[in-house]
């Protein structure tokens, strides 16, 4: 050892008497980007923006965990939407699955999204303005409504104006945060069009979903713009409609293969698997409303999406089971079905959902370039390619199978049907059988993607879901409504008490989980 440390002080001393101007370049920290570092190979740009994608759906990346992702994600949404069930939790505070919502859970949501997602896009805005780099602003317009459409999902009104400014960040109306989405996408697709004709690539090195691909990212920026006109149509159908149409009718076109489907490429494993298996507690399982529609249909993706439990069979848990009741069902031996977490992608949107999307705008009458049946029907086909399951000729032809009746197979828990929805297109069914069935197999096809799962029941109150066996919201949800919103984080009444009070404002009702958003407009 002291022969080598000698050796490196010769070797050195002799750097220094030779080169005396590069004693900077030596003696500089190598393990961290400096501003030089970071304006070559558009490194600055492309880390910001990667950074940028990573907040869209969390996952493990070296800043956040997989946990996050179950806080945010699957305590929340994949419960609310229906297509799991908690098995184990700390008492009725922290019980979402009966509605009495955890404030600790949502709030990885309102947070992640800002300290990660917002900062992110606010660097990279000034600087790509500084240095007048149009192509990696604009894709970073997308990206941010991706990521911050979520937050506006999950809670209503918030701040998006005015982030990033010093003025105290007061909240925006859901509808002037929907309306800057449109303004924002429209923005980016009118700037992007020319080098996606091109085919332009940007950013190929740091771009973890398309790989630079400017059709691409064209494609899936009018396919949001579609997904996010549909959102608003019971709230303000002009505003629903002119977007939507435009988005069908642009000429870079809508995501419409598997192949052009937004998935977060280079992750080892969704983070549904850490939560599942790594972490080893069975915490989450598959929910009741899963088990009676996959199950009723005779769903052939239904063992891509779950594991079979001992019996060789899908059993699912349902929503709001006594605290007495969690650990029969964590430690069942089988007899409940896990997440099959190892097919799963993180994926942003499919080509799936797009068709089912062009499929209500055709039953409303819009111009979505084709029938509601075809669109129908291939969001069905394209969902089963996706899973890599076959059938789907069969399945769309069903016109018999139902949803199942759900039988616990831990406890007494049992419930009827949800519903009587078939699969088969039926264009005699009259507007709401044309849309239960549309939105019913987009529930499934969205699977994982549990909070563009929840946003959609919501809006459409399809697919009938299974009500918790208790509602322990002490009133402020309604059983058969169900839970139409997070709480704001208790943390912003005393953080941005001023954004706080115009979040509350803007809402229209109490901050609790039974107030609707904006969007939630259809009548029940």
């Amino acid at each position: 050892m002291k022969t080598r440390n000698i050796s490196i002080a010769i070797a050195a001393s002799l750097v220094l008497a030779s080169c005396t101007g590069g004693f900077e370049e030596i003696s500089k920290d190598h393990y961290n980007a400096h501003e030089e570092n970071l304006a070559e190979d558009n490194l600055k740009v492309g880390a910001m923006f990667q950074q940028l994608e990573r907040s869209v759906i969390i996952y493990r990346d070296g800043t956040y965990l997989d946990s996050d992702y179950q806080i945010m994600y699957n305590l929340c949404a994949d419960i609310w939407a229906g297509y799991m069930g908690s098995t184990h939790a700390t008492g009725n505070s922290a019980q979402n699955s009966g509605w009495n919502v955890y404030d600790q859970y949502p709030s990885r949501m309102f947070n992640v999204k800002y300290e990660y997602g917002m900062s992110a896009f606010t660097n990279l805005k000034a600087y790509c303005e500084e240095n007048h780099l149009v192509i990696p602003l604009a894709l970073a317009k997308i990206v941010k409504v991706a990521t911050m459409h979520q937050v506006t999902d999950y809670f209503g009104p918030i701040a998006y104006s005015q982030t990033g400014s010093v003025s105290g960040n007061l909240y925006d109306t859901q509808e002037a945060v929907y309306k800057a989405f449109f303004t924002e996408l429209d923005e980016a697709i009118t700037t992007l069009e020319p080098y996606a004709a091109a085919g332009t690539v940007a950013l190929d090195t740091y771009d973890i979903v398309y790989g630079g691909s400017i059709a691409k990212w064209v494609k899936f920026a009018n396919s949001l713009r579609l997904r996010l006109a549909m959102r608003v149509v019971y709230a303000d159908e002009t505003l629903a409609r002119t977007n939507a149409e435009a988005a069908v009718a642009n000429l870079g076109g809508l995501v419409t293969a598997n192949s052009e489907n937004a998935v977060v490429s280079g992750v080892g494993h969704h983070p549904m698997y850490e939560i599942n298996v790594n972490f080893n507690d069975g915490d989450i399982q598959m929910g009741a409303s899963f088990d009676s529609y996959l199950n009723g249909f005779n769903d052939p993706r239904k063992f891509k999406i779950a594991k079979p439990a001992a019996d060789g069979n899908l059993h699912g848990v349902r929503l709001g089971i006594n605290p007495s009741d969690w650990n029969p069902y964590k430690n069942a031996a089988g007899n409940v079905s896990a997440p099959n977490a190892t097919a799963y992608n993180i994926c942003w949107l499919n080509a799936a959902e797009v068709a089912f999307l062009r499929a209500e705008g055709a039953i409303r009458g819009w111009n979505m370039g084709g029938s509601a049946k075809d669109f129908y029907e291939q969001g069905i086909a394209l969902s089963f390619e996706e899973w890599g399951a076959t059938g789907a000729e069969a399945y769309i032809a069903d016109a018999t199978s139902k949803p199942a009746a759900f039988a616990d197979n831990v406890s007494t828990n049992n419930a009827a049907a949800p519903s009587s929805v078939t699969i088969a297109w039926n264009e005699s069914a009259g507007f709401e059988g044309k849309l239960e069935k549309i939105a019913t197999q987009k529930w499934i096809a969205l699977f994982p993607n549990c909070a563009e799962g929840w946003a959609e029941y919501r809006r459409l109150h399809y697919p009938a879901l299974i009500v918790p066996v208790n509602n322990f919201s002490n009133g402020t949800v309604d059983t058969n409504q169900q839970i139409r919103r997070c709480p704001y984080p208790t943390s912003e009444q005393s953080t941005n008490p001023d954004g706080y009070a115009s979040g509350v404002a803007a809402l229209g009702g109490a901050d609790n989980a039974g107030t609707r958003l904006w969007w939630d407009k259809k009548p029940f």
